[in-house]
């Protein structure tokens, strides 16, 4: 009688316990999908895993390991440095403005100790990545071919369609890889297509983050997916895969070529704040990396404060100290150098714990735990090639999501495959 009296106690929340984990998985799994043909997709997204994180909090579940803690205290302590940084440098408007994409490096929190609870997080994220690639292509098609913009834009930019195609490509990858022994050769088939569909769309945005971030994640994974006897091989077709690219698609071969051109003039120049090079596109991004820098010597501990890039670039230029296009651009068009001269030392160092102490935790469990620590250094390599072309990564809202969001459900899937080996850790 009591037993009856439980089940019939206990069978509501269940459901209802059942029904907020399917939600959860859906919300996963749109996440990869629509984010460049709608607005607000991925933000919104984002916030509604937020509040779904807020409303279960007090729900029990495994305590949380020292790596979590750490990693969860990094990420205030980065909303932290963002508003101390601005305090010290004088709170107005901007830094306001600011706020809500900052917020997300606290938002991530909730979310955190929501993936956490439920086994197949990663797996819906990686199945609608491949579903991404569709729609990804189908994007970049409607652009160049209906639009007529030369290259791949989505609802936002070419920065942002590019780097989230490769994104896409690699997690689908990764997910064929992880489960090929079940897979049928149609599904086999449907993500090659799909992964093919998504690096075409990454070539049709002319998106230097995107080359870079498809090179440079290609170059590790070799490492990471070959065996040694297969590593030469490997990096064999990648260099096949980047020729055709480059020979085959105008956008590529472009790029790359005013790419390494105006990086060589920008260094014969004999004085950057007059003559920026061959390429002003290529040459300005460097005059603003060299900014950067000057602003970080000016406060070295906080740094100028978060928005405040152009306002110290009008003084340079005025003082003729750089040239005068880095006063067009609010940020230095890098997320290293963004941290860096934003929030000083103290973001500086707290940015790189939040990217490079989970893949200190990956490499540290790579032998044992293999599966889920691949995908996780993948998303770090990938945050990592994106950074040093694009400083949008911790500034632009859509972008921080990505990051925060690939970081919360491969880190909690990481180390809830160790705590069910040893359930007394931590």
């Amino acid at each position: 009688m009591l037993e009856q009296i439980a089940n019939n106690t206990y069978r509501p929340f269940l459901a209802y316990s059942d029904r907020l984990e399917r939600f959860v998985y859906l919300l996963l799994f749109l996440f990869p999908i629509a984010g460049m043909s709608v607005r607000h997709w991925i933000s919104n997204i984002f916030i509604l895993l937020m509040l779904i994180g807020l409303f279960t909090l007090r729900r029990t579940s495994e305590p949380l390991m020292r790596e979590e803690k750490f990693f969860l205290w990094v990420c205030a302590a980065f909303f932290a440095s963002f508003v101390l940084s601005a305090l010290v440098n004088g709170w107005e408007y901007p830094q306001t403005r600011a706020m809500g994409t900052e917020l997300r490096f606290l938002a991530v929190i909730p979310i955190y100790l929501l993936v956490r609870r439920y086994n197949d997080c990663t797996k819906w994220l990686l199945r609608g990545a491949i579903v991404g690639g569709f729609f990804l292509l189908g994007q970049a098609i409607y652009d160049v071919s209906v639009l007529k913009l030369g290259h791949a834009n989505g609802v936002y930019s070419k920065n942002i369609i590019g780097p989230l195609s490769v994104v896409v490509a690699f997690w689908s990858f990764y997910y064929a890889w992880l489960n090929w022994r079940t897979l049928t050769p149609t599904i086999y088939i449907i993500i090659i297509v799909s992964i093919v569909c998504a690096l075409i769309a990454a070539g049709m945005s002319s998106s230097r983050g995107g080359y870079v971030g498809f090179l440079l994640t290609s170059l590790f994974s070799v490492f990471l997916f070959f065996r040694p006897r297969w590593i030469i091989v490997g990096l064999i077709g990648i260099t096949i895969v980047t020729v055709l690219l480059y020979n085959n698609i105008s956008n590529v071969h472009n790029r790359v070529d005013r790419a390494y051109s105006g990086i060589v003039s920008y260094y014969k120049s004999e004085d950057t704040v007059k003559d920026l090079g061959s390429d002003p596109s290529v040459g300005i991004r460097l005059e603003m990396w060299r900014a950067s820098v000057m602003m970080f010597k000016e406060n070295i501990i906080f740094g100028v404060g978060p928005e405040n890039y152009r306002t110290h670039a009008l003084n340079y230029i005025e003082l003729k100290l750089i040239n005068p296009e880095v006063g067009l651009h609010e940020n230095p068009h890098n997320a290293f150098l963004e941290a860096l001269n934003s929030k000083g030392t103290i973001g500086y160092i707290l940015f790189l714990l939040l990217l490079y102490y989970p893949a200190y935790v990956y490499i540290r469990d790579y032998k044992t735990y293999k599966s889920s620590a691949v995908i996780g250094l993948i998303h770090i390599v990938l945050i990592t090639s994106f950074s040093l072309t694009d400083h949008s990564v911790i500034v632009k809202n859509n972008y921080v999501s990505i990051l925060l969001l690939g970081m919360a459900v491969f880190y909690s899937s990481h180390l809830r495959s160790i705590l069910k080996e040893k359930p007394s850790h931590g």
